[in-house]
């Protein structure tokens, strides 16, 4: 989508066809930023100009189009919306020429890594060891190798260079994929070049992370072009589950789907809630990794996976069971958090309930593990 420069500013849409909608000089550079971006592949850009530009239809019926103020909109000559897409943010103002200008362009900090060169260039990079070091190459088409079973990284945000980042994918390997994954070091690595956390409750919520809305479509875009591809795996590590969560729901709110695919999805370290994460891999027909509720250790996610756990483990197309359900339970690994997970499975029991009273006489020992397990599965029906 090209812009055009003409006396009003720089006009998004083709001039001649509907009403003029044109970037003011004060968002000129924005612009071009937002221009470049979406050539160079990211989705919400894209979008974003998509948006814009449908302005010069009018602006009645959009569903991204904010008026402050309704009655000022039909009575002033200088009428004001603003137009909202994930991460972006423009004030567009109706002239008395008829014009629509675009008066005001917030963009995401992320846009701002386009200007900082190839060095810092977020997209996909295949990772391989050559002799004593890896080696990470930036992948032109912006698609992961196409080939089946193909391991893809989702890399943290903190990295400052692609490199930094394949060196920590590849060394963590063992965990994000297992042994044999380590050993041969070939894999694909999306890099989101934030250079800082996300971490802690703050960014619990993946939805409210606005600063990796760019990278997040971008992603969508690579996960979508794999759809020829069978039994990729897509894995996050720390924050790169925020955007892989963000990508994932994009692609399942666009109606997406990867039915008999068998595209895999984990994640490693998650600081962000796996509930999320999974609700858009059943969305979009992918395979969730047996262990994705719990790959967040914060208290809140922990809790979350007791119940989300025992939600899987009740559906019959999903590959975690109850004899995995169990194992957890058994090992300890879900045993904190057991007894309040049955109240909430139970819909909402009080803490004096005989259910509770039942289980705190027998809490401490296999007999708490082996009631918890027998309990929830009776209460979603597959006693």
């Amino acid at each position: 989508m090209n812009l055009v420069k003409t006396p009003d500013g720089l006009q998004l849409n083709t001039p001649g066809i509907g009403k003029p909608v044109v970037f003011t000089p004060n968002t000129e550079a924005d612009a071009l930023i937002l221009q470049k971006a979406a050539k160079e592949g990211y989705y919400y850009p894209l979008l974003a100009l998509k948006h814009l530009a449908a302005l010069s239809t009018g602006l009645t019926g959009k569903n991204n189009v904010f008026i402050p103020n309704i009655n000022d909109f039909k009575t002033n000559s200088l009428q004001q919306v603003v137009v909202y897409v994930p991460g972006i943010a423009a004030m567009v103002e109706r002239r008395p020429n008829d014009v629509l200008a675009i008066t005001r362009l917030d963009l995401s900090d992320e846009y701002m890594a386009i200007e900082k060169g190839s060095r810092q260039k977020p997209g996909v990079y295949s990772v391989t060891r050559e002799r004593d070091s890896v080696e990470a190459k930036y992948r032109q088409n912006r698609r992961i190798q196409a080939q089946n079973d193909r391991r893809v990284v989702i890399s943290d945000t903190t990295f400052a260079l692609p490199k930094d980042a394949a060196d920590r994918a590849a060394r963590e390997l063992d965990q994000l994929f297992g042994s044999s994954a380590a050993l041969k070091c070939d894999f694909d690595l999306f890099y989101s070049p934030l250079g800082c956390d996300l971490k802690g409750m703050r960014n619990y919520n993946a939805a409210m992370v606005r600063q990796t809305y760019g990278y997040a479509g971008l992603l969508a875009d690579v996960i979508e072009k794999s759809k020829g591809q069978k039994g990729v795996e897509w894995t996050s590590q720390r924050g790169g589950s925020v955007v892989l969560t963000q990508a994932l729901t994009a692609l399942a709110s666009k109606g997406v789907t990867f039915n008999e695919q068998n595209h895999i999805v984990k994640m490693c370290w998650a600081t962000s809630d796996p509930k999320q994460t999974l609700s858009a891999v059943n969305h979009l027909g992918m395979i969730a990794d047996k262990d994705l509720l719990r790959s967040n250790s914060h208290v809140r996610a922990t809790l979350s996976a007791t119940i989300g756990n025992a939600q899987r483990a009740a559906d019959r197309s999903d590959p975690y069971n109850w004899d995995d359900y169990g194992r957890e339970l058994a090992n300890g690994t879900m045993t904190a958090n057991t007894i309040i997970g049955i109240g909430a499975l139970g819909g909402g029991l009080a803490t004096g309930s005989p259910l509770l009273a039942t289980v705190g006489t027998i809490t401490g020992g296999i007999g708490a593990l082996q009631f918890a397990y027998k309990t929830i599965k009776e209460r979603l029906g597959r006693g």
